[in-house]
């Protein structure tokens, strides 16, 4: 709701709007003032809101004025959501309570439990071959592997991971060797303003798979390495894929003290010992170069997705229509009321509802892709480089994720290891590419151990 409102505010979002919910507490389950506060906001903007639980009812300014009996409705609704969120809110701490009671009587209370468990009745048992599993990463950390060379090596013998996934990752292989389930302790978690909070720990709940002293011992290696303890954000991260298998790339620091450590990209699928022979590009040489042709970046993009333009003319047609009929059915009804005209029209406003909220979403999306908004957001990440204040890769990372879909990285196969060259490849949202030359120095992907302190700190790949 927030994104909402801020898109209101900034005119993104004009005045007209149609904002549609199943009820007004979808809109806010806060304290009275503070939910009434963000409804007058919504509709003293200009924006229709539709609520569509039972029979669909609009506010606006003009039917509030109108009648202001709405407002009066609006407010009990909203005090009636604040209350119910109030009474789950108290039903689930107590809940909790008598949970914590039952777990300490060693009876299970949850329903996800360690991928190397299994529930037996009302307590566990243990999955000796994946126990194993858990075991030998230990042990294997213990002989100085990294996590890293863990995954690897796993990934290289055919091991089938846990769950769903189709190949291990170094950070399960991370989360296993910091989960302290593997000594029998369960921390409980509950949400507090949309973040997971843990509460106390209620040890020996699960059945231990390592003892205490090896899991110590491991953690006592999990100090910080010489050099920079912080991974400074790429504006990058998130968009850039391989063009070799089509993977993410994702982001890692290369480097070994006490020479300074640097970020490259390296694709996922070569990490993972997969196959793929891409090679890794510095961080720092494709920000230089977005830098030095922002220029030809910013002329170079896109205008709307000529599907997008279509389809949004098929829905306004259809609206028009629709609208016609309806009308003419009004106009019958008036003279004879007959039931199944009754029944036509209600199915033709159902069916205006649903066109109506089809045109706001294809509006919404066809003004994040219009030229003037996309030049806004690329002339914004031409001040944020050009100023340079701080760390700028958070908020150009998302000025850059609001226009573009993916990047894709090429290397021109011709060119010397000694004078590597290519292209970027960029994807933009509105359906059009563009595309800029640049000149980095490649480095091959390497296997790494704890001894050799590289690859630390391994971004995952994230959604485009």
């Amino acid at each position: 709701m927030r994104a909402f409102l801020d898109a209101v505010e900034e005119e993104i979002i004009p005045s007209g709007s149609y904002l549609l919910v199943e009820s007004l507490d979808r809109v806010s389950r806060e304290a009275i003032l503070d939910a009434q506060a963000t409804f007058l906001q919504i509709v003293n903007a200009g924006i229709t809101l539709v609520t569509l639980k039972g029979t669909p009812k609009e506010y606006s300014r003009a039917t509030v004025n109108a009648n202001p009996v709405d407002l009066l409705v609006s407010l009990l609704e909203m005090i009636r959501a604040n209350e119910e969120s109030e009474t789950k809110s108290q039903r689930i701490k107590a809940d909790w309570s008598r949970k914590r009671t039952r777990a300490a009587a060693g009876e299970a209370i949850t329903s996800q439990i360690p991928a190397w468990l299994q529930r037996v009745g009302k307590g566990f048992e243990v999955i000796e071959e994946r126990a194993a599993i858990v075991r030998r990463i230990y042990d294997l950390t213990l002989q100085g592997l990294g996590q890293h060379a863990i995954m690897a090596m796993f990934n290289k013998e055919g091991l089938k991971p846990f769950g769903r996934a189709k190949w291990w990752h170094r950070s399960y292989v991370r989360l296993v060797l910091h989960n302290p389930a593997v000594v029998g302790t369960f921390v409980p978690h509950r949400m507090v303003a949309g973040r997971r909070e843990p509460l106390e720990p209620i040890p020996n709940y699960y059945p231990a798979v390592i003892t205490p002293e090896t899991f110590e011992a491991v953690r006592a290696l999990d100090k910080p390495v010489a050099g920079p303890t912080k991974m400074f954000a790429s504006m990058f991260s998130g968009l850039v894929k391989c063009e070799e298998c089509g993977g993410p790339m994702v982001r890692t620091r290369k480097g070994q003290a006490p020479k300074p450590f640097y970020h490259v990209f390296v694709c996922h699928n070569a990490k993972l010992g997969l196959g793929c022979e891409c090679r890794t590009v510095r961080q720092q040489t494709l920000e230089d170069m977005l830098r030095s042709q922002m220029f030809k970046f910013i002329e170079d993009a896109p205008t709307h997705d000529e599907d997008l333009t279509e389809e949004l003319n098929r829905v306004e047609e259809h609206i028009s229509i629709t609208q016609e009929q309806a009308a003419m059915l009004v106009d019958a009804i008036a003279q004879r009321p007959l039931p199944q005209l009754v029944d036509r029209l209600a199915l033709l406003d159902a069916e205006l509802v649903e066109m109506r909220a089809r045109k706001v979403e294809l509006e919404a999306a066809f003004r994040d892709t219009a030229r003037p908004v996309v030049m806004k957001r690329l002339t914004d990440l031409d001040d944020l480089l050009d100023k340079g204040e701080g760390d700028i890769r958070p908020r150009a990372q998302v000025l850059l994720r609001q226009v573009l879909d993916h990047i894709v990285i090429h290397f021109d196969r011709e060119a010397s290891r000694r004078k590597p060259r290519g292209h970027l490849e960029f994807v933009w949202k509105s359906g059009g590419r563009s595309y800029l030359d640049w000149g980095p120095m490649f480095y091959p992907v390497k296997p790494t151990t704890r001894s050799s302190r590289r690859s630390v700190d391994d971004e995952e790949p994230q959604q485009a």
